[in-house]
């Protein structure tokens, strides 16, 4: 379906999404936002908009309720939540127990537990991941987020940023695409690592740009696998950005059929699947 852009449609999604609000006429500046959110989703031309993700708890339930499930989902996971977040350079709100902050904490939820989920048993204690930071109106140096590593604290952090307005699965591949980042900089002790081996696989002629930071706030479309050997325009940006953006394409099941059928025929990308399912292999109990 396409991206909302009426405040009628914006009462509805908000209403399906997140399944508690009461209907009430936004205002004017909230509608705005939601209409500039939605414009500026970078995945939005990829998204498969049937993708629907359950709510975590009943319609009615407190921040402090969901809070409360997250907390002990996370537990099985050996992991903790926290909701505040206190990073130079970065900004952060807790939510609170307005309608809106009960709605948006609920969709947060309904996409990040599962996504971790998904992982095998141990990876994130073999990756010294212990915090999953969960927060709304994520900034980092001005910039607009929904997400991101801090392995300072060993963490991830994941932001309600008007995600109603949103793709929901997009937000699932961000989940995995920001925790590859902190994967990898345990791997390296560096978030841009220029790994010989992995721009040994690149086709010739294959060139990448100024980093990630760069394509925020230009309206930006991440288009998926625009050239051999790419993933989406965005892993173009750098090669961090490259494996992050392969491993968030394997890793969430909206997007990881298309990343399977183009390695059919890509032997570069096939080659770069395989290599991140090995280092995901070898961080889970099985190795």
């Amino acid at each position: 379906m396409p991206a909302c852009r009426l405040p009628s449609c914006l009462a509805a999604v908000l209403l399906s999404a997140c399944a508690n609000v009461v209907p009430s006429a936004p205002s004017a500046a909230y509608t705005q936002a939601f209409e500039r959110a939605a414009q500026q989703d970078s995945m939005r031309s990829e998204c498969d908009w049937d993708v629907r993700y359950a709510p975590v708890a009943p319609q009615d339930a407190s921040v402090a309720q969901l809070q409360a499930i997250a907390t002990a989902r996370l537990a099985a996971l050996q992991l903790a939540p926290a909701w505040t977040l206190s990073m130079p350079g970065s900004a952060a709100h807790a939510f609170t127990e307005s309608a809106q902050d009960r709605a948006g904490l609920q969709l947060l939820l309904s996409i990040v537990l599962p996504a971790m989920e998904r992982y095998p048993a141990g990876v994130f204690a073999r990756t010294g991941l212990r915090h999953v930071v969960l927060v709304k109106d994520l900034s980092v140096d001005g910039q607009r987020r929904l997400a991101m590593p801090v392995p300072e604290i060993d963490s991830v952090v994941y932001a309600d940023n008007l995600l109603a307005a949103m793709c929901p699965s997009g937000m699932e591949l961000r989940v995995h695409h920001e925790y590859y980042h902190f994967i990898e900089y345990r791997l390296f002790n560096d978030f841009y690592y220029r790994d010989p081996a992995w721009l040994a696989l690149n086709p010739p002629g294959t060139a990448y740009g100024q980093g990630g930071a760069t394509a925020y706030g230009k309206g930006f479309q991440n288009l998926g696998h625009p050239q051999p050997g790419l993933v989406s325009l965005y892993a173009a940006y750098g090669p961090e950005e490259d494996k992050a953006e392969v491993f968030g394409w394997m890793m969430a099941p909206a997007y990881a059929l298309r990343l399977e059928q183009w390695s059919l025929a890509d032997a570069a990308l096939a080659a770069k699947r395989q290599v991140l399912r090995q280092v995901l292999d070898g961080k889970s109990t099985a190795d």
